[in-house]
């Protein structure tokens, strides 16, 4: 036998490689054929074969590698990156599989690897299945690049599928998730479904109580790390490195904006560029897929929905904020941005300051001071909103805003009869198509029947789930003005019982105060005038 560099050969310091990707894990007999085990023992048996024809070498076993539940798309494999190494060193030349898709299932890589690495590593590459020998010249070599192109896009449609199956889950509101948010744990009867686990939601309850009172995400942190409260990690015993056990400002946030504990399924947040690509892509919020009430909620939508409120105006707020009532909401109507509050310790009054202007002073910003004194404005404001409460409770007519309701309610029934139905279809669509697929890969029925019967049931599916899309949205509609209608009474009502109001009170109420250079206020109100 002679190398690459026509030296012969007496040693072969051999390499058995096997590997086994996630989605190839024991479906059917067909597959188990492709187990590690299997592998192993199919290339222990070829280079016995191999003593035999080759009597005058000397084959050692360097090592047994070995990637299990790993895709072939990508080469960044721990057992693999060891095979590389041992190579680099000099340990091997010989590098054994059962199959191409075995090495890889990215074409370029894997021709890459075949072609050039292992030639110029002067190291022998040998797939069993389809008679590849890098050390023997053969038709088989020849076609070993439209073999992996094969393999790729076996990985390519494997791939697409399993998006497609992953999506239809995540449609019909089944966690497909890997470790559930705090407060939750994936249900030992359905692994789709997610069940309260006591000790988290306690954790995620006091975090919303908390921000209700109008904290800090720095001081929430400061607090629960202060109380020994454990963070998240350490809850669900994650098997990454903790470095600190201190609670982080990002992590209350990322509970605080999590809409799953409201009992919605949200998931689709991210995608990757393609089934090669690791790149992650976060998409925007209406490309999410979002399923109400598919498990116990944690928190209230009211409680979120306020704490959402809260969160809005205080984005900018540190443990050392000094805390106002209208800190947040109110805008410079020159330059747009937030005017800020300026606290004197040895002064009777506070101070309104546009922040642009605080910044860059006025000549770079092209701004002014808008130096009020902070109590004044508070003042006048809550009078002006007291006036505007007093005008909607005289006007509310209470008789057509009950039969309003009645008629919502009749409204919101019939969208949800069909929202059920439509779930019904989907899945029974769902099922016929894995059963069709399944047909195909057994040879039941033809490539043109398949193509033909696929094509029909995507078009019926694609057409539910649109009606789908199409009842969610009006439910949400009629959902919303319902909420709003009874949010606004309460509101108003809160307003008008209550001596001094919260911040809370006071988000619910306002979007936003224009404060002019001059000193005109203008208040724009989130609540519609009564008709």
């Amino acid at each position: 036998m002679y190398d690459n560099f026509f030296r012969k050969i007496t040693t072969i310091n051999y390499i058995i490689y096997a590997r086994l990707s996630k989605e190839e894990q024991g479906k059917s007999k067909e597959d188990q054929s492709r187990s590690i085990k299997n592998q192993i023992i199919m290339c222990k048996n070829y280079i016995e074969e191999e003593k035999k024809l080759y009597q005058d070498c000397h084959f050692i076993e360097v090592a047994i590698l070995k990637d299990d539940g790993i895709s072939g798309t990508t080469f960044d494999r721990e057992d693999f990156q060891k095979l590389v190494s041992l190579i680099e060193q000099k340990k091997a030349n010989m590098v054994i599989t059962k199959d191409l898709s075995r090495l890889g299932r990215d074409h370029i890589q894997t021709d890459d690897y075949i072609e050039k690495w292992f030639p110029e590593h002067n190291v022998r590459y040998v797939s069993i299945m389809e008679n590849i020998d890098t050390y023997v010249d053969s038709v088989s070599n020849e076609i070993a690049p439209i073999i992996n192109w094969s393999n790729e896009n076996f990985a390519r449609q494997t791939s697409k599928k399993i998006k497609r199956t992953f999506k239809n889950y995540r449609d019909t509101g089944k966690w497909t998730g890997g470790e559930p948010p705090l407060g939750y744990q994936i249900d030992e009867r359905n692994k789709y479904h997610l069940v309260i686990e006591p000790k988290g939601k306690e954790i995620v309850e006091r975090i919303f109580k908390l921000a209700l009172e109008n904290n800090s995400l720095d001081k929430i942190a400061k607090i629960l790390t202060d109380d020994k409260v454990p963070i998240p990690s350490l809850m669900k015993k994650s098997k990454r490195k903790i470095i600190t056990e201190t609670w982080s400002s990002q992590t209350i946030k990322n509970i605080l904006k999590n809409e799953i504990y409201t009992g919605n399924m949200v998931q689709g947040k991210t995608t990757r560029l393609n089934h090669k690509s690791k790149k992650i892509i976060y998409l925007p919020k209406e490309q999410w897929s979002i399923t109400k009430n598919t498990h116990e909620a944690i928190i209230d939508q009211e409680t979120f929905n306020n704490v959402q409120l809260i969160f809005k105006s205080n984005k900018n707020k540190t443990i050392k904020s000094y805390d106002y009532l209208l800190k947040g909401i109110i805008k410079c109507h020159e330059c747009k941005h937030l005017i800020g509050i300026q606290h004197y310790k040895n002064r009777s009054k506070n101070y309104t300051i546009c922040s642009f202007y605080r910044k860059h002073g006025n000549k770079k910003s092209g701004c002014t001071a808008h130096r009020f004194a902070y109590d004044e404005i508070e003042s006048l404001v809550l009078k002006s909103i007291k006036n505007n409460c007093l005008k909607y409770v005289d006007k509310t007519n209470m008789l057509n805003i009950l039969k309003k309701q009645d008629y919502a309610f009749e409204q919101e029934n019939n969208l949800r009869k069909k929202v059920d139905k439509c779930h019904k279809e989907i899945e029974i669509l769902n099922k016929e198509l894995d059963d069709i697929y399944e047909d195909k890969l057994k040879g039941i029925i033809s490539i043109e029947q398949f193509q033909r019967i696929i094509k029909s049931k995507q078009k019926d599916l694609e057409y539910e789930q649109n009606q789908l899309k199409r009842y969610y949205y009006d439910l949400e509609k009629i959902l919303k003005v319902q909420s709003e209608d009874q949010n606004v009474n309460k509101i108003v009502n809160d307003f008008l019982t209550i001596s001094k109001p919260n911040k809370l009170l006071i988000v619910k109420l306002i979007d936003k105060i224009s404060l002019s250079e001059n000193g005109t206020i203008n208040i724009y109100y989130k609540i519609k005038p009564p008709r």
